[in-house]
């Protein structure tokens, strides 16, 4: 069994400039569990998770989230949860707006790991490409920015 587990605010795991994990596998996790500031148009693609549901909060600001084609203006206190299998994206797409504040939750855990293993390949395209797959992450479209004709 695990052990608890304290971690500050300012505590986390950093693998790259969007999410600091406060538990993730890593860390015998079940779920992770990861807070992010979600610059302008810094979102991910539409992707598709074989294995996690995805569950976004929103803490501070305006995050546009995209399920399947529908598109969602969500707020502070806002939720969001998307099954294994459905596309989805999210974003800041507010040019005005500081980073927005999310939590994010992924069950069950395991994404830490994919972040930690991309940050090592210093953008070396087709071996990101091959660790998505090994860990159950699939890209099918374009960010938000680029579907909106903002990027």
């Amino acid at each position: 069994m695990a052990d608890a587990r304290i971690v500050r605010s300012r505590d986390g795991e950093v693998y790259e400039s969007l999410w600091r994990f406060k538990q993730g596998s890593l860390t015998g996790g079940r779920f992770d569990f990861m807070i992010g500031e979600v610059g302008y148009l810094k979102g991910p693609p539409l992707h598709v998770h074989r294995d996690q549901d995805d569950t976004l909060y929103v803490l501070d600001g305006v995050l546009t989230v995209q399920v399947r084609d529908e598109l969602f203006e969500l707020g502070p206190g806002d939720f969001a949860t998307v099954p294994p299998g459905i596309p989805h994206t999210f974003d800041n797409v507010h040019k005005d707006q500081k980073p927005v504040k999310v939590c994010n939750v992924m069950t069950p855990g395991g994404l830490d790991a994919q972040f930690r293993d991309m940050a090592a390949l210093a953008g070396d395209a087709a071996k990101v490409a091959e660790l998505r797959e090994k860990y159950g992450t699939s890209l099918v479209g374009p960010t938000l920015g680029v579907k909106l004709g903002l990027a």
